[in-house]
């Protein structure tokens, strides 16, 4: 029988401060959606307030999820698609008019300012209503799972400290990955410090683990052994497709025969877009008008500007490379399925959604070879160097346009619904014993 599940809301909760989902984001709403389908779930919703940790019902936790698809543009099937995102539109006519009188490089995209961030949340405050909620400690039914798969509270210790007071509850978190600990030069200033004390908190309160590849539950393992949690518990389970791209049947005529590459990040130091530019710059020098397009889509990040300064210094650049943020999960998966190639030269990865996202849509892809990407590598996947840049431009000028694209028929495996399946049935074989030993039971 399944067992009651306290999902942790915090990182849903903060959709209003951001233009759109990131690919946790996206996995994080769809296991919400799966646990509470209606008003009549069982389930509760779980989130850090000015009041304390406080519980949520279903009713509750519906108004907050309608907000977050109206905001994120994250709609039903055909009521989203990627002819209603203007973002997506104007980057399409930006590809079409390059090299054209009529041609205006796209200005940078517009970032949420501190004022429209604060705007957002109060409208969603206002829209869904949220009350104070009711007390976690004695709210949240007995032999219940608390999961969190947002990674979101865990370098604040407070936030968690209701599940000492609750040793029959189990406690199931997602640490996507250690890197800020062991790749401190890619990351923000103070990230270590930071991704240290989440750490921490995984070890002390969590009774079993979730992990997206091999290589993110090694490397985690490491830093929890080293707190003093060796071999937790724990699932692999690669993240699922998001449900945008399996109802994405075609690429956009508008674009079929157009040599465009995507790459699909935030914009920061650990994502390797310089080894992009340099080679966009090769490309342009050597083949003129003739050289492919580039689409950033992502936000900007830590080191954004440095990164990006030389589409600043260069019109040329400009005409050739497209930065986009924002995008709904539709227009997205459109331009993804229409171009040439994905690409992702990251230095480093928990996992690597994009390439993800690309190979199952039968689009190939260039990747880093890392751990990460080697366990997700498909046959359309070409993996090279980080920091070779020769490599890097052969093996984009080799590939043909992507012209007209149907998706292929979606493997059951990698849907949100098999995902969420997977994920609950191993939860409920994970059980506390009264001494607080873990263990996992068959079903």
């Amino acid at each position: 029988m399944s067992r009651v599940i306290a999902y942790d809301l915090a990182r849903l909760f903060l959709a209003p401060l951001f233009l759109a989902p990131r690919g946790i984001d996206k996995v994080d709403l769809a296991l919400a959606r799966h646990l509470f389908p209606d008003e009549t779930s069982p389930h509760i919703g779980i989130m850090p307030t000015f009041w304390g940790v406080r519980a949520y019902r279903a009713p509750q936790v519906l108004r907050m999820l309608d907000h977050v698809h109206q905001i994120w543009a994250e709609h039903a099937p055909g009521e989203g698609d990627a002819a209603q995102d203007d973002r997506f539109r104007h980057v399409v006519e930006q590809i079409r008019a390059a090299g054209t009188a009529h041609h205006e490089p796209i200005p940078p995209p517009k970032q949420l300012r501190l004022r429209n961030k604060a705007v957002r949340m109060l409208r969603e405050l206002h829209a869904t209503g949220m009350p104070p909620g009711r007390p976690v400690r004695s709210s949240v039914p007995k032999g219940a799972i608390y999961l969190n798969v947002g990674q979101l509270g865990l370098a604040v210790p407070l936030f968690f400290r209701w599940l000492e007071s609750r040793p029959d509850i189990t406690c199931a978190l997602m640490l996507h990955d250690v890197i800020p600990l062991d790749f401190p030069d890619l990351v923000r200033p103070g990230s270590a410090e930071h991704h240290g004390r989440m750490v921490r908190t995984a070890a002390r309160h969590a009774d079993c683990m979730i992990y997206t590849t091999v290589y993110a539950r090694d490397t985690v393992n490491a830093s929890l052994a080293q707190n003093g949690r060796p071999h937790l518990p724990s699932l692999v389970r690669p993240l699922p497709l998001s449900a945008a791209f399996a109802d994405t049947a075609n690429s956009l005529p508008e674009l079929s025969g157009t040599r465009y590459f995507v790459v699909v990040s935030t914009i920061e130091p650990r994502k390797n877009h310089d080894l992009l530019l340099r080679v966009w710059r090769r490309l342009i020098a050597r083949m003129g008008k003739d050289a492919p397009h580039l689409v950033i889509v992502g936000s900007r990040g830590f080191d954004s500007e440095r990164i990006l300064a030389p589409l600043e210094r260069s019109a040329m650049l400009r005409a050739r490379v497209h930065e986009v943020s924002g995008l709904s999960s539709h227009a997205l998966a459109s331009l993804v399925l229409g171009a040439t190639a994905l690409l992702s030269p990251t230095w480093v990865e928990g996992f690597g959604l994009p390439v993800l996202e690309a190979t199952v849509m039968g689009v190939p892809a260039i990747a880093s070879n890392i751990a990460a990407h080697r366990e997700i590598a498909r046959e359309t996947t070409t993996l090279l160097p980080c920091d070779d840049d020769d490599a890097w431009e052969r093996a984009i000028t080799a590939l043909p346009p992507g012209n007209h694209r149907t998706c292929p028929a979606i493997p059951a495996d990698v849907t949100e619904a098999a995902y969420c399946a997977d994920l609950i049935a191993y939860l409920n074989t994970v059980r506390v014993g009264r001494s607080g030993v873990v263990a996992t039971v068959t079903a």
